[in-house]
């Protein structure tokens, strides 16, 4: 046997953490919309850093006019929302500097959102994350990270 007869191949993708905070169920969220998963499976995150950034290399798909959510299509074939903080639209843009625009290429680890975590808070807004997997139809969530996550710690693992 030779040295790369034991590799096994996998239809396995891993996705790292965008953030680093407290895990929450998606289904905790408090957003029906996000919670019954109407927009995709997925996990939440509170985060303790106000900077959100790209799990992988990609394409930004959109960034929300008031710079609280983004949409990212990576080079994997997974399709991910992010969406900072419950009901954040409602700042009007307060309190968030996206760091990209729709059909920028961005790669792992690269700065997408800068958002003001103590401005928010103080307006009485939930900074809980969203992170859906918008075409989770095309891939199967075999598990999802509890805990704390820190910046790229392996979050969602999926299957095509």
């Amino acid at each position: 046997m030779g040295l790369f007869s034991k590799i096994i191949k996998t239809n396995e993708i891993i996705l790292s953490s965008p953030l680093k905070g407290n895990i929450i169920p998606l289904e905790s969220v408090q957003d029906e919309t996000f919670a019954q998963k109407i927009l995709g499976d997925g996990i939440a995150i509170d985060p303790v850093v106000g900077m959100l950034y790209s799990s992988a290399d990609g394409v930004v798909l959109s960034v929300a006019d008031t710079g609280h959510a983004i949409a990212i299509q990576y080079d994997n074939g997974v399709e991910v929302l992010m969406h900072i903080g419950i009901d954040t639209v409602e700042l009007k843009g307060n309190g968030y500097t996206p760091k990209v625009n729709a059909g920028d290429r961005v790669k792992k680890g690269e700065e997408l959102i800068v958002f003001d975590i103590d401005y928010i808070k103080a307006r009485g807004y939930s900074l809980i994350t969203p992170v859906i997997i918008t075409n989770s139809d095309e891939f199967k969530l075999i598990k999802g990270a509890t805990g704390k996550s820190d910046f790229f710690d392996n979050l969602i693992t999926l299957k095509k």
